[in-house]
């Protein structure tokens, strides 16, 4: 049964999330609100407490729980079994099984947490994102921007002194090594209109062209898909066949020291970096093998996306809710002089569907 006093606080920090909030800020927040953690709720309602007390105040919360909270299947309205282990009767010790090994029987119970706010959520928490100054609210595309040409996340650098009007996104890469990367420097309030504009062009094609958004989107999937298995499948090739090549080297090199062709000094030194480039090969090909598993299986849910054009009919102005409802990632490429006008390139991956863009729209930004 849905405890709604318990279930309203999940929801809440769900939405904070969402917002844009990292988990300290929301722990901070929960805190501030004099609102029960879950193991004081849990024994002022008669329930032993599935964590230890490691603070003595009823009202603190911490960062680890706000993250546990965020990641769990059961909101979803699932029962997770095998999320622990004991290797043996005689070890009372508890350990942690991978997410793989979990066992998940769905809709056993009332969903708290609908599965777009979980998905968007788990998007969010996938890659670390630059803290935020605890008094500064954070960036509505926190964790969403892109560098264009190296792959690097963008960071928000404010500029206090001149105001918000003048705050801009940078290049990591940039920040950390000048020569590694341009700035690609674009201010929010442009990324803003950007974001927005296009987001009304978009939903505004795809509710007068249903049928035809459909099909390029269709089309679109299709041409994507194959050209990234495509990639991804040589790239296994390729290093399975450096693995067994590896194999080989190492064995011919094992004979070579039997045989006293090399020393045992440089026979150790060459058969470490060879098992060094082994286990990287190793890691590589799983990751692989996992990303080609996914892409075969994955399908575009244009039908997830047609019913956010009709949530949000008429867009005057973008929250952090709806980005994130619509968008994936942002990419912001380097700025071109063509013709004499300065351009730059955006390029917007929505949710459900990729990228995408009308036809009367195929023009530069």
């Amino acid at each position: 049964m849905v405890d709604e006093e318990a279930a309203k606080n999940v929801k809440e920090i769900f939405q904070l999330c969402i917002q844009g909030y990292g988990v300290t800020k929301i722990a901070n927040i929960m805190t501030e609100r004099h609102i029960l953690n879950p193991s004081a709720y849990a024994e002022a309602h008669g329930r032993k407490s599935l964590t230890k007390r490691t603070y003595t105040s009823d009202y603190t919360w911490v960062g680890p729980t706000i993250s546990l909270m965020l990641s769990r299947p059961e909101y979803l309205g699932h029962t997770v079994n095998f999320k622990t282990y004991h290797k043996s009767f005689k070890n009372k010790k508890t350990y942690y099984n991978d997410p793989d090994k979990w066992k998940i029987f769905e809709n056993t119970h009332e969903a708290i947490i609908d599965q777009d706010t979980f998905d968007i959520v788990q998007r969010i928490r996938q890659g670390k994102r630059r803290m935020q100054p605890i008094t500064e609210e954070p960036s509505i595309f926190s964790g969403m921007l892109y560098c264009g040409d190296c792959g690097h996340k963008m960071y928000l650098k404010r500029k206090r002194a001149k105001g918000p009007e003048n705050d801009a996104f940078v290049c990591s890469q940039y920040r950390h090594s000048t020569g590694a990367c341009t700035s690609h420097h674009i201010r929010d309030k442009i990324v803003k209109q950007i974001v927005l504009d296009d987001i009304r062009r978009v939903t505004a094609f795809a509710r007068d062209h249903e049928d035809e958004f459909v099909q390029i989107v269709m089309k679109q999937s299709e041409s994507d898909t194959d050209r990234d298995l495509r990639r991804q499948r040589k790239e296994l090739e390729d290093a399975q066949n450096r693995m067994n090549r590896l194999d080989t080297i190492v064995s011919k090199l094992y004979e070579d020291n039997l045989d006293g062709k090399i020393s045992d000094e440089r026979f150790v030194r060459m058969s470490k970096g060879y098992d060094n480039e082994q286990k990287e090969l190793e890691q590589r090909i799983n990751e692989l093998k996992a990303a080609i598993g996914k892409e075969e299986k994955q399908s575009v849910d244009i039908e997830r996306f047609l019913a956010l054009v009709r949530k949000y009919t008429d867009l005057q102005e973008l929250t952090a809710e709806i980005v994130r409802e619509f968008i994936e990632k942002i990419y912001v490429y380097q700025t071109q002089t063509i013709n004499g006008h300065r351009v730059r390139r955006i390029k917007i991956v929505y949710n459900c569907i990729g990228a995408f863009t009308a036809p009367e729209q195929e023009k530069k930004v």
